[in-house]
């Protein structure tokens, strides 16, 4: 008997697990479709990161150990409230300032002030995909300033956030997260 009530209740609890372990699928509404649609298709959005997630190292553990990062930071994610920052997309220009927190691996210039991701310029090879079964766009693009190039990737959803993910020729990778609007 106590073995069968054993046997009853350990299967309850794995069926619960199971359960609670499921993912759930967002659910997005026809009006949240249209708008990411719409707004893509205008190809004049702007971007605002909350979150920035650069590539850990040692130095940046180092930094992030002596409480030189924001209030609620780690050296994997910088937390962005508050700190003005933009990506505009208008038609094949693009125009960023970006916060960057990461290691520089080749170039830059001695008593440089431009130690975001600057950019002012066209965009090259402009990729959007719509990916029907995980409901948002993704859009490749590369830009460049002088010396540096620049892969960018962004995957924009439903919801009206993003992820931003900025590869380049010169410093470690970085990714950003936010939110997207109209560019007026």
């Amino acid at each position: 008997m106590k073995r069968k009530i054993k046997s009853i209740i350990g299967l309850f609890v794995l069926v619960l697990l199971g359960v609670s372990c499921g993912t759930s699928k967002q659910v997005y509404t026809t009006n949240q479709l249209d708008a990411l649609h719409e707004l893509v298709e205008s190809n004049k959005i702007e971007i605002e990161a909350d979150w920035a997630y650069p590539l850990p190292s040692n130095a940046l553990n180092s930094l992030s150990n002596g409480g030189l990062f924001p209030v609620g930071s780690t050296a994997n994610q910088v937390n962005l409230i508050g700190n003005r920052n933009y990506l505009r997309i208008s038609g094949d220009s693009i125009k960023a300032q970006l916060p960057y927190y990461g290691e520089r691996r080749i170039g830059g210039s001695f008593n440089s002030t431009d130690t975001g991701i600057l950019l002012d310029g066209l965009v090259e090879d402009f990729e959007t995909k719509y990916n029907e079964k995980k409901k948002r766009y993704e859009i490749r693009f590369s830009a460049s300033k002088e010396t540096e190039n620049y892969q960018i990737a962004i995957n924009i959803f439903p919801s009206k956030q993003i992820y931003l993910n900025v590869n380049s020729s010169q410093r470690t990778n970085i990714a950003y997260s936010g939110n997207v609007k109209s560019l007026e």
